[in-house]
């Protein structure tokens, strides 16, 4: 392999575009755990973070967090043996040729838990989150969280100190993002 690898971009319908990719990793226990990291390798928009609890929480957390089954949208603010997960961003704000400058952005947090009909949103093994990534205003109406080549994604653990989730974060490469030819 070179070690002076080259980039192209290609037309917007190539399929390296259309196709969605995803990266899978598990949370590691306790508060504050942490998932595995991703770096993009393009530019790309991050559609959806899907978490299933492995080992249930113990923690209680208060805060709205919204349900969609058979199209109503039903509201959660207690969610009992629950984990509270976050995405967190990492990002180079400097200009190119000078030195990095990095910032970090949280989004979330979001619940992993079961809401059953009494209103109770409860977390328990097999429990299956399953949360949309967008900024509040779009992405130029792509929907999607853009992410830029280079940044550094993971997802954090809230206070629990026991919950154990799997989590994939669904992506697509944005059409005419510079890729390794």
């Amino acid at each position: 392999m070179s070690l002076q690898n080259t980039t192209k971009n290609m037309a917007y319908d190539n399929a390296a575009y259309i196709a969605r990719g995803n990266f899978a990793t598990v949370m590691t226990a306790g508060s504050g755990g942490v998932s595995g990291k991703f770096v993009a390798h393009a530019n790309m928009l991050l559609f959806g973070l899907n978490a299933y609890t492995t080992t249930a929480g113990t923690s209680t957390y208060t805060a709205t967090q919204y349900y969609n089954y058979a199209g109503s949208s039903t509201a959660a603010t207690v969610h009992v043996n629950a984990s509270q997960l976050s995405l967190i961003r990492i990002t180079n704000t400097a200009s190119a040729g000078v030195a990095p400058s990095l910032s970090t952005s949280t989004i979330g947090p979001f619940y992993v838990d079961t809401l059953f009909a009494n209103g109770t949103a409860t977390g328990q093994i097999g429990a299956v989150a399953q949360v949309a990534l967008n900024t509040s205003t779009g992405s130029a109406g792509l929907n999607g969280l853009a992410i830029n080549q280079g940044d550094q994604i993971y997802v954090v653990n809230g206070t629990d100190t026991s919950s154990v989730n799997l989590i994939t974060i669904d992506y697509s490469v944005l059409p005419l993002a510079n890729v390794v030819a």
